[in-house]
């Protein structure tokens, strides 16, 4: 007895067939970013709940377990704001209406840039975290420190504020809101 399938009579079957991965309709003239709009919070809606009520991680007062920490950075300009975790993930992108005059790739490459500040931030967080921990069991400093940055390649909390010193004045020095 055989067990395979059996074959549409005409040859091979698209087992994709099904599936409609046909772009919709869509001006021209319309950005990509024009499908955010209909997402849109209104911070005084119903919605606000909803969204709360999928937090990955709601912070509840009776929880025994503390907040994570989170680590924000907003760009000069204000159009974008990126928060991440202590652990450098992404948490939560933020962009205010301004942004929908930037260029979809100008968005993109600030929005990377702004992360990546911001994953520096929680980094250097890190190695505050460790550095502490370490001095409480008695480790050296020059060694620690050098641990730190040259093994785990964390940066400390000056390198990070002078990275983005760095960035904010070579990136936007133009830029006179």
């Amino acid at each position: 007895m055989d067990d395979s399938p059996p074959h549409h009579p005409e040859g091979d079957h698209d087992d994709l067939a099904a599936l409609d991965f046909s772009a919709p309709d869509v001006d021209s003239n319309a950005s990509v970013l024009d499908a955010f709009g209909d997402y849109a919070v209104d911070d005084d809606s119903e919605t606000a709940d909803v969204l709360d009520a999928i937090d990955p991680r709601p912070y509840d007062a009776e929880d025994d377990e503390l907040p994570v920490p989170l680590f924000t950075v907003t760009n000069p300009p204000g159009t974008v704001t990126v928060t991440t975790s202590m652990d450098g993930r992404v948490n939560r992108i933020d962009l205010s209406p301004k942004a929908t005059t930037m260029t979809e790739t100008n968005l993109a490459d600030e929005i990377v840039v702004i992360a990546g500040l911001a994953t520096q931030d929680a980094r250097s967080a890190q190695y505050s975290f460790m550095l502490e921990g370490m001095r409480q069991q008695g480790h050296e400093n020059v060694a620690t420190h050098d641990f730190l940055t040259r093994d785990l390649d964390l940066p400390s909390p000056d390198q990070a504020q002078a990275a983005r010193a760095q960035v904010f004045a070579t990136r936007y020095a133009s830029n006179h809101d």
